[in-house]
């Protein structure tokens, strides 16, 4: 744990320092784990000008160079960044092999490229949720899209129309909303401007989310507008006002995807408490149909579902095993994006079913894919059970 916590300093601190960086989750084809030839983890062609500088890309043949790579407490080696403009693919190859990293353990875990010179890159790989969290929360970044260019002095751009109906919904607030009221404001945000009339859950799940980071960030810069401009003079100030920042982000993300999941839930008419009670203090995130019915010893409890939701999930998913006696198969749904097979094998043995929208399942092992659900298909399983609730 100390040494999680010195690697996630490390690397927010060379990220303020360089003021840029390029992270993804890693994927099976990026760990090489699909039984793939190819080698190598793909870049996303938007982080061009960190990995090529200002050149610009190229309609024909391989542009291709060397560079440093930087990993604490490792020799520096050299690896390949290369893109092929017959396949539109963009990797940097020779890393793996160098890398003190089991690529069978790397699914799922969260990579970040510090750019420190023309040449040189430091690299840092996130493999629990405390760093993943933390390095993401701090920088306020959306990873929906699997991956984030970052750069300190770029503007949030957005088109016109979008940012005049984030502020229209946010008119009057001189401080944060309650993180549900910001939830609800990012769910009208994204549907009303795309004029969404129906709703498909595995997709607006994600979507919903992505939009809030952006709604955040523009409420954050309106609150905080003052304190921005004005110099703090002291530095306990200002520290007091980072950590104030920080936290807050933190609570918003934490209680996020249990927001836009009852909505879900209340929408196609599912009956849920959220959070549930079961046995002395715990309290599963969701409980189905309900408390009541799980206090109830003369209710079957193959009837009973317990649903927890986890944004990363690649260690605290053992939480939800025991927050229901009566329970025995468990339920997670999570935004994980990708976890390793190892793991995928101990949820199976502990008899907890992964739940991860339908877009995120290709960044899971190839073979255990049929065997996660979609958020769609769990709702589907939960309706049929409750049918004769209603």
């Amino acid at each position: 744990m100390q040494g999680e916590l010195v690697n996630l300093t490390n690397a927010i601190e060379a990220a303020r320092k360089s003021g840029r960086f390029f992270c993804k989750f890693l994927t099976p084809n990026d760990a090489g784990v699909n039984g793939a030839h190819q080698d190598g983890v793909y870049l996303n062609i938007e982080s061009w000008g960190l990995f090529f500088n200002e050149i610009s890309i190229p309609e024909t043949g391989i542009e291709d160079r060397l560079v440093k790579i930087h990993i604490n407490d490792w020799q520096e080696f050299e690896s390949r960044i290369v893109y092929y403009t017959s396949k539109k693919e963009f990797r940097i190859t020779r890393f793996w092999s160098k890398a003190p990293f089991d690529r069978n353990e790397m699914v799922g875990a969260l990579i970040v490229f510090v750019p420190l010179s023309k040449d040189d890159y430091k690299v840092y790989i996130f493999n629990s949720e405390e760093e993943i969290e933390g390095f993401s929360q701090t920088f306020s970044l959306s990873l929906a899209d699997n991956y984030m260019v970052y750069r300190e002095d770029a503007d949030l751009v957005l088109e016109k129309t979008f940012k005049d109906k984030v502020f229209e919904l946010v008119a009057g607030y001189t401080d944060f909303p309650e993180t549900s009221v910001m939830a609800e404001i990012s769910r009208r945000v994204f549907n009303e401007y795309y004029n969404k009339k129906k709703v498909q859950p595995d997709k607006d799940l994600i979507n919903w989310i992505d939009t809030e980071y952006t709604v955040f960030r523009l409420i954050e810069q309106e609150v905080y507008k003052d304190k921005l401009i004005k110099p703090f003079g002291e530095l306990q100030p200002l520290l007091d006002f980072a950590s104030s920042a920080l936290n807050r982000r933190k609570s918003r993300a934490g209680r996020s995807l249990e927001h836009h999941i009852n909505f879900l839930f209340t929408n196609v008419g599912l009956p849920f408490d959220n959070p549930g009670k079961t046995e002395g203090n715990k309290k599963p995130d969701f409980l189905l149909p309900s408390t009541n019915y799980y206090q109830n010893p003369n209710y079957p409890e193959e009837n009973l579902i317990l649903l927890g939701a986890k944004t990363t999930c690649k260690d605290r998913w053992r939480q939800v095993l025991s927050e229901g006696e009566r329970v025995p198969n468990k339920h997670l749904l999570t935004l994980q994006q990708g976890i390793s097979e190892n793991q995928l094998e101990e949820m199976e043995s502990a008899r907890l079913q992964l739940i991860v929208p339908k877009p995120y399942h290709k960044q899971y092992p190839e073979a255990y894919r049929d065997k996660i659900w979609s958020v769609s298909k769990f709702i589907d399983y939960a309706k049929e059970k409750y049918i004769f609730l209603k």
